[in-house]
């Protein structure tokens, strides 16, 4: 009867512990589930102002090939150019 008593409380401590446990668990993965939602938001922003900041730079390049060529040749060859240059870019921003 006393080895009863005694495994009783062991196992009692043992699940209290596992408890404990749990809920410091549960609380660290909250933890992480919020910076991870804040790296993605932030990761999301930084993108945007990518794409922005690309568009812009095309825009700018792309008044300054129109200035500077005389032909419609070269402003088709400087557009495909920047073109492709916009492809790596999003392929990297894919990655």
């Amino acid at each position: 009867m006393q080895e009863l008593k005694i495994l009783s409380l062991e196992l009692e401590s043992k699940i209290l512990q596992m408890a404990e446990k749990y809920h410091a668990l549960k609380a660290e993965n909250a933890k992480f589930r919020s910076r991870n939602k804040e790296m993605r938001d932030r990761i999301s922003a930084l993108e945007t102002k990518v794409k922005s900041q690309a568009t812009e730079l095309v825009k700018f390049k792309l008044g300054l090939a129109v200035d500077a060529s005389n032909s419609k040749a070269d402003v088709k060859r400087k557009i495909n150019a920047l073109v492709q240059q916009i492809d790596k870019c999003i392929t990297l921003l894919e990655e």
